[in-house]
């Protein structure tokens, strides 16, 4: 049995499917199997996957003839993981070649570690944009993993860092919402530190804030608790019956919440969402979090990114910025 299982939860991904599967079938770490779960595309998303696993026979397809939630998905994704590891594979993000093997070094080294992630540039339209802070080490007790993470989890980066199989194990939401990735990341705290890979090994696209204001509105209608889209994700954290007690993790899940109307505000009202985001800046909010993270290194160059396929070489350029 491969050691790795690469989830890649798929749909009508005609345009990026290739290059996500030579990246995967590229990766130095061998032991590996790639499985491509079908959300009942209709496009050539299974005739491209069939293709691929007639030259490569560590990929296989899983076709599902009735479309689910993205969360179904994802969790269809992982109940084929049979491996002691465990990731994500977006068919529109891209891997360097060595990204499975020095995870895999890392967390075969540490068995204190739930996870390990590699650091992650988000580009967009084919440009450099920034390193994410998402993927940052989240060390010490539970307690403290947990006020880290929700100090600041960015764009939760992290979610597609290599996991043993066992934390993300029941750690799925029981129903989609908006930000339900928080909570499933939030639920493997409990297995362990996460650490983070010095070099960028990883591409991702920047999903444009507009694409998530859409998505509060479908979910909450003309509903009040759209304007703080994030408050079921708080509400998950709070009653799990694993999370601990504890006043600064409190406190960091309001602010938490508190930036999500931030947000709604500011691209769903005039005066309003001027006003708000004038107080946060005011009051400094990003300095509100207890057990505030450090700031990464600089993150303004701007860089164009590889458009055939990512390397070795660029990993480590990108990493030096």
């Amino acid at each position: 049995m491969p050691r790795v299982c690469v989830g890649m939860p798929v749909l009508n991904a005609e345009l990026t499917l290739a290059h996500a599967l030579n990246d995967l079938i590229s990766q130095t770490y061998r032991d590996i199997e790639i499985v491509v779960c079908d959300n009942a595309s209709r496009d050539r998303t299974a005739e491209i996957t069939e293709e691929y696993a007639r030259r490569d026979n560590r990929l296989r397809l899983v076709r599902y003839s009735e479309r689910v939630d993205i969360l179904g998905s994802f969790r269809r994704a992982f109940s084929q993981a049979q491996s002691q590891y465990f990731m994500f594979a977006p068919a529109d993000d891209r891997w360097y070649p060595r990204f499975i093997e020095e995870a895999v070094a890392v967390l075969d080294a540490r068995p204190d570690l739930a996870a390990c992630c590699g650091r992650v540039a988000v580009v967009s339209k084919g440009h450099f944009q920034y390193i994410s802070t998402g993927t940052r080490p989240l060390l010490g007790s539970h307690c403290q993993r947990l006020r880290s993470y929700f100090a600041n989890p960015a764009e939760n980066a992290r979610a597609f860092g290599i996991y043993r199989r066992d934390a993300l194990t029941g750690a799925f939401p029981e129903a989609w919402f908006p930000g339900w990735d928080f909570v499933l990341i939030a639920r493997t705290l409990a297995h362990g530190d996460q650490a983070e890979l010095s070099a960028v090994l990883m591409e991702r696209d920047c999903t444009p804030l507009a694409n998530y204001i859409a998505e509060y509105d479908r979910y909450y209608g003309r509903r009040l608790r759209r304007w703080v889209p994030l408050l079921p994700v708080a509400t998950a954290v709070f009653r799990d019956r694993l999370t601990p007690v504890d006043l600064p993790l409190l406190w960091n899940l309001a602010v938490f919440v508190f930036r999500s109307h931030v947000t709604y505000a500011r691209h769903r009202t005039h005066r309003w969402g001027r006003f708000i985001t004038r107080l946060a800046s005011l009051m400094r909010l990003d300095h509100w979090a207890v057990s505030k993270p450090v700031h990464g290194r600089d993150q303004s160059l701007s860089i164009k990114t590889v458009e055939d396929k990512p390397s070795a070489r660029r990993s480590f350029w990108i990493s030096e910025k």
